[in-house]
């Protein structure tokens, strides 16, 4: 674990870094508009592409030198992904870059970097290629001071700010499985909780210790989420994550539908049978793409009741009015709404901050 913690690293802030999406290596002007800047391929399948992540997020590729020996990453990307301004002067064609104490500036051509008025050199020149200037990719180690990894066609780099985790407990609400952007959502649906962006660093696991992939994984799972203390701004936050651990045994799995739909929203009504919740009517939005947003779930005794952190609540948590997300199978009454039966349901309680590790 700690290994892979050690192969991501940075300097930054992180919330203009993980936006999903196809990555673009910004133009060197910065007040060029969007339709002039470059688009460098994420196919790894092209010949000298390089694809770069910055504390555990895509950003835009770059490509390996004439030599086939030194990886060049657009330096825009990477200022931006690491909080480091860069202004760019059109005359000498030189990149200048600014954060807190650091200082440095870059010219094209010339393999000479300055770093606090002291020049280094680092074997390779930077260059502009369609309008993107390049460098290479020690450039983030050596002069950034950043953590480098450089496995095959892939260059990780991670902040200092990155080495700090959080480990937290949730619920699974959304499942990203896109090529190349693999997230997951837990604590929370649609603008709360915390979206996990996994890597191909990330740990999958089981709770008996067995490796997973993302397919594995699914909506309503109780997952236990080492992640950075980094954070973006967004609604929901994003952040770089090392290790999932699901938290659900192979035994408590097995009463799950093969396939689940969820709703998240509001309880209206509250049906009570011997003393003890029956029923629960919500109004909301769907989780799943089939489910209906406004759905009747019966409460029995195999019914899970969580908290948004995983942890089991009562029944008398299950009130009108309270913020709820039920996960249950797709077998439902064709009624208006339609009705079924819970197989977990999560309770959204005021929630305590995870502790920095």
């Amino acid at each position: 674990m700690k290994n892979n913690m050690k192969k991501v690293s940075t300097v930054m802030a992180l919330s203009m870094a993980l936006s999903g999406g196809a990555a673009y290596a910004a133009s060197l002007d910065n007040t060029a508009p969007p339709e002039k800047q470059s688009i460098v391929s994420t196919s790894s399948s092209l010949a000298g592409t390089v694809q770069v992540s910055i504390n555990g997020t895509a950003v835009a590729d770059g490509y390996w030198s004439n030599d086939n020996q030194t990886a060049m990453i657009p330096l825009r990307a990477l200022t931006e992904a690491l909080g480091i301004e860069l202004q760019w002067n059109k005359a000498d064609k030189s990149a200048e870059l600014t954060r807190d104490a650091l200082w440095t500036q870059v010219f094209t051509g010339k393999d000479r970097y300055s770093v606090n008025k002291m020049l280094l050199t680092l074997g390779t020149a930077p260059e502009i290629k369609d309008g993107t200037l390049y460098v290479p990719a020690v450039f983030a180690e050596k002069i950034l001071h950043a953590q480098l990894t450089t496995t095959g066609n892939q260059v990780s780099i991670t902040s200092e700010e990155e080495v700090k985790t959080v480990t937290e407990r949730g619920v699974i609400t959304r499942i990203s499985n896109q090529e190349k952007y693999q997230s997951i959502q837990i604590g929370g649906a649609n603008q709360d909780g915390i979206v996990l962006n996994l890597s191909k660093d990330s740990q999958l696991l089981s709770a008996e210790g067995k490796e997973l992939t993302l397919a594995d994984l699914s909506i309503g799972m109780v997952v236990e989420a080492e992640h950075s203390l980094m954070t973006t701004r967004s609604l929901p936050p994003q952040t770089p994550t090392y290790k999932v651990t699901v938290l659900d045994t192979a035994a408590e799995l097995t009463a799950q539908p093969k396939e689940l739909f969820g709703t998240s929203g509001t309880i209206e009504n509250v049906n009570i049978k011997e003393g003890t919740v029956s029923q629960i009517e919500i109004t909301g939005t769907r989780l799943t793409e089939t489910a209906p947003d406004h759905v009747v779930l019966n409460i029995n005794k195999d019914t899970s009741l969580l908290d948004q952190n995983g942890e089991a609540v009562d029944a008398e948590q299950l009130t009108k009015g309270a913020k709820v997300i039920g996960y249950y199978s797709p077998m439902l009454t064709r009624s208006l709404p339609p009705i079924g039966t819970a197989w977990r349901v999560v309770v959204e309680l005021p929630m305590v901050q995870p502790k920095a590790e």
